[in-house]
């Protein structure tokens, strides 16, 4: 298998998602560390909808700058959303319906598909938006205890 940068395949997703099919792409980097592992799970992404946006779903937007990020959406205006990585503190935001790409709809982990949809994966994000400001403490405890294993 060859890994390709998802960036250089940008317009193809772009393509795919406007004619109202969804792909999937494989995660990389650690920002949403521990729901979405680098290099481990895949997400199915589906066009942006910013009237159907709500606070906990993961989105894929196009920064100001070009780039492309997936995160969480932890606010919503009707003109605005700001988000943040689940590994993460800060909060990236104002910003714009048009910068909205995609939507995750599912996230594959080992060949499973688990639905956003998920009760039991709202609830622990919904947990997990709660527990922001303490973020950095518990993943330092939980990578010392991983060590100790």
């Amino acid at each position: 298998m060859r890994s390709v940068k998802s960036s250089a395949l940008f317009p193809l997703i772009t393509e795919i998602l406007d004619n109202g099919q969804s792909t999937k792409i494989s995660v990389s980097g650690n920002s949403m560390y521990p729901f979405l592992r680098d290099g481990i799970d895949s997400v199915e992404l589906s066009k942006g909808n910013y009237g159907q946006l709500s606070r906990g779903d993961i989105v894929m937007v196009q920064r100001s700058d070009g780039s492309f990020v997936m995160h969480r959406v932890i606010k919503k205006t009707p003109d605005c959303f700001f988000m943040v990585g689940d590994a993460q503190q800060w909060i990236e935001g104002p910003l714009y319906p048009n910068q909205l790409v995609a939507g995750v709809t599912a996230i594959w982990r080992h060949n499973k598909r688990i639905s956003c949809a998920n009760s039991w994966l709202r609830l622990l994000s919904g947990l997990w938006l709660f527990l922001r400001p303490f973020r950095y403490f518990i993943l330092k405890v939980y990578r010392r205890v991983r060590q100790l294993y």
